[in-house]
């Protein structure tokens, strides 16, 4: 079906972690509906060595998005996205409101978005596991309700912002502040890019045995990625720090490492391989911290049955220490059928 450029390109550059709006349901002078989605569901088992295995219904994600063309060069963008959320009790299911923008795009300044949606961040971890990488970056909280992000992208060069200012009583979140910002490049294979997160007042128990107190987060993400005929290589690292909000001495650094590769054996069979290791400091008054060590080998295959829909099979292994623990090393595995659309 035919789309105008920036119905394309619009949605996939300004929403991080939606799903690219590839089906065409309406235009007409000027204007067009787009859907998308994601639906993936998996034989899951975990690390945790006493858990079986499960069906389990990993993704589910839809978006509409919208473009009004004003001129040659300007355009009003919308989305309303909803996302699978999990299981409640007696099966019932929930799903969640997750994006509820507008905004306006140029072709000279880039697109600028208010409203509910995903934080640049949520884009970050380049490898590629499937459910089996045991710890990348983790910001935290990558998406909000009062958000207002621009994004920029030549093609060559990306830059974008976005800062959160959401406040939530019934979650005690009261003045919390989040601001993300990711800058990339693009040349011939290589695609190199840097994530900046910085987050006051954050509600989580993150690194820490005590519940509900408030963090302030900090850190940033390097990811570089590298494609050479059949053949594609990923590398991140990346440092994040938590701190208790009104104890400062109270915090814990966090190192995280990810490399893998992967090979395309025809036009519908990929296999890959890949490793990450994290290392967790507690330092200062960090009674409630604890130190921790992980990491995990995996490898996975995937074949196309479709050029919106794969079947895959990834098999890991993962090594933890926490404090003074001893090391414990456990097997997962995952059998999946992805549709994108």
């Amino acid at each position: 079906m035919k789309k105008t450029v920036l119905a394309m390109v619009v949605p996939a550059l300004l929403t991080a972690g939606a799903a690219s709006a590839s089906v065409n349901l309406y235009e007409a002078d000027g204007f067009s509906v787009n859907l998308g989605g994601t639906a993936d569901i998996q034989w899951y088992k975990s690390y945790k060595p006493t858990d079986e295995p499960i069906l389990r219904l990993n993704k589910g994600k839809l978006i509409f998005t919208t473009d009004a063309k004003i001129s040659d060069s300007l355009s009003t963008v919308s989305g309303m996205g909803f996302e699978y959320k999990g299981q409640l009790q007696n099966d019932v299911q929930m799903v969640e409101n997750k994006e509820l923008w507008i905004g306006l795009s140029s072709n000279d300044f880039g697109t600028i978005t208010f409203g509910r949606q995903y934080l640049l961040v949520e884009d970050a971890n380049n490898q590629k596991d499937y459910e089996l990488g045991l710890d990348q970056i983790n910001f935290v909280i990558t998406s909000a309700n009062q958000v207002i992000k621009w994004v920029y992208d030549n093609g060559t060069f990306n830059i974008g912002a976005d800062i959160a200012l959401d406040s939530d009583p019934s979650k005690n979140i009261r003045g919390r502040e989040i601001f993300t910002s990711r800058i990339g490049v693009r040349y011939e294979g290589l695609d190199a890019r840097v994530y900046l997160y910085d987050g006051e007042s954050i509600q989580t128990n993150k690194f820490n045995n005590k519940a509900g107190i408030s963090q302030d987060i900090r850190g940033y993400n390097l990811e570089m990625d590298y494609g050479f005929n059949a053949f594609d290589v990923a590398f991140s690292y990346g440092q994040v720090g938590y701190k208790n909000h009104t104890v400062k001495s109270d915090k814990v650094n966090v190192d995280v490492l990810g490399i893998s590769g992967g090979y395309l054996a025809d036009e519908k069979t990929y296999f890959a391989v890949g490793y990450d290791w994290s290392d967790a400091n507690k330092s200062g008054n960090s009674g409630n911290r604890k130190n921790y060590k992980s990491a995990s080998l995996y490898t996975n295959v995937a074949y196309k049955l479709h050029s919106m829909t794969k079947v895959y099979a990834e098999v890991g292994v993962a090594k933890v220490k926490s404090n003074n623990q001893k090391d414990s090393t456990d097997t997962a595995f995952a059998l999946g059928m992805k549709v994108k659309f």
